[in-house]
């Protein structure tokens, strides 16, 4: 005599659950690797399960129903996190390697604006190295070979002008502590 079992009874559906949930979330385990995707998908599977009001004809097709039911969402489970991989990798290769939040564009531009001025009430030549290193942004050695200097007649010239711009700023200032750091990097 044939049964129909139709799992959007309430009762039925408890009782499939029950016995069904922890063998699928085993089951899917096998293909997702992850213990909180495998629940995921096998409660989308009863989720759906449940809402088509799906009649089968006995326990043993319930079961067969279910399990090939999770395997296809597993399927279409790992489908979409490699399309959504795939998606993340084209957008982040796209991004420039290090992309610096607007704030710090907007104090890279005022410092180089303070700069700037600092430099007219330089001796030239110190103004000169300073200007090269950090707008051209040329190294000490092209500096030295473009002014026709040695390294460390640069590095002496960086340091002096970087020196007496610092001590335009009132010590413990955020611009002291800028061009403070700069001197460290000399």
């Amino acid at each position: 005599m044939p049964m129909s079992v139709s799992i959007s009874n309430k009762a039925t559906f408890d009782r499939v659950f029950l016995e069904y949930h922890k063998p699928l979330c085993l089951f899917s385990m096998r293909y997702l690797k992850s213990i909180e995707d495998s629940e995921e998908v096998v409660q989308s599977v009863f989720l759906k399960l449940y809402e088509k009001d799906v009649k089968l004809s006995s326990d043993d097709e319930m079961r067969l129903f279910l399990y090939k039911s999770v395997y296809n969402a597993c399927l279409n489970f790992l489908r979409a996190k490699v399309r959504k991989e795939t998606r993340d990798k084209a957008y982040f290769s796209a991004l420039p390697l290090k992309a610096p939040p607007p704030l710090y564009d907007i104090l890279q531009a005022e410092l180089v604006s303070i700069l700037q001025k600092e430099l007219a009430y330089l001796p030239k030549i110190q103004a000169d190295v300073i200007r090269m290193c950090y707008f051209e942004e040329l190294s000490n050695e092209e500096v030295a070979k473009v002014l026709k200097l040695s390294l460390q007649t640069v590095k002496n010239y960086k340091n002096l002008g970087l020196k007496k711009i610092r001590n335009k700023f009132p010590k413990g200032s955020q611009l002291y502590g800028v061009v403070s750091i700069l001197l460290n990097l000399i």
